[in-house]
């Protein structure tokens, strides 16, 4: 009798160690979960290209805007080189696009022989730096100025952001105090059109950009 109960634990025992070594094997290959190589698709990189190609893109929109808009009144294209909201910033001024293309565009009224030149410009990452001159002769009517045949001959510095093939913001310096020490604007007049301009910043929020591009 004892014989009987010895063999039986020694089978039972047998028994699990089958069991175990069992679930042994499959068990790894119940948790083992294929590691498939991080990439994007083959379309997906070749619409992003190589950096180089990358930054070129990039400058496409602000090559848009100095040899297209400023320089031949192309202003047809604003759509192309930047997005509706993109905000404007000259020196500590902050303004909508509809307002900053009606600026230009009120300039190059007063200067239609207006060139603006791309002296040097440089991609970092999204940011695209250029160096500028701009030339033109003050024959028109410019926003309460008279024409005074003067030349302006003028260098300045723009930075902008460009994603997805357009600009969604820009950072210029603060132009008109040279513009006008050039074209020999006195300082009330200057005072006069700073603080106009003071108004219409302070009546922004609450003034749509269409409406203000109009007024203009």
């Amino acid at each position: 009798m004892r014989i009987i109960k010895v063999l039986g634990l020694i089978a039972v025992a047998c028994g699990l160690m089958v069991l175990t070594s069992g679930a042994q094997k499959t068990a790894p290959n119940q948790r083992q979960i294929p590691q498939f190589p991080q990439t994007q698709p083959k379309d997906s990189n070749q619409r992003q290209g190589s950096p180089a190609q990358m930054q070129e893109r990039n400058k496409v929109p602000v090559r848009q805007l100095y040899e297209d808009m400023f320089s031949q009144g192309r202003y047809d294209l604003i759509d192309q080189a930047f997005v509706r909201n993109c905000p404007v910033h000259f020196g500590g001024r902050h303004v909508g696009l509809e307002q900053a293309v009606a600026e230009g565009k009120g300039w190059r009224s007063a200067a239609p022989d207006l060139r603006m030149i791309v002296n040097d410009i440089s991609v970092n990452g999204d940011m695209v730096n250029v160096m500028w001159t701009a030339i033109g002769t003050h024959t028109g009517q410019a926003p309460g100025l008279k024409p005074t045949g003067k030349r302006i001959n003028m260098r300045g510095r723009s930075q902008f952001r460009v994603v997805n093939g357009k600009i969604v913001e820009a950072w210029n310096e603060e132009y008109r105090p040279e513009l006008f020490r050039q074209l020999g604007v006195s300082k009330t007049q200057a005072m006069m059109f700073f603080a106009a301009e003071g108004l219409w910043a302070a009546a922004d929020p609450i003034i749509p950009d269409r409406f203000y591009a109009a007024l203009r």
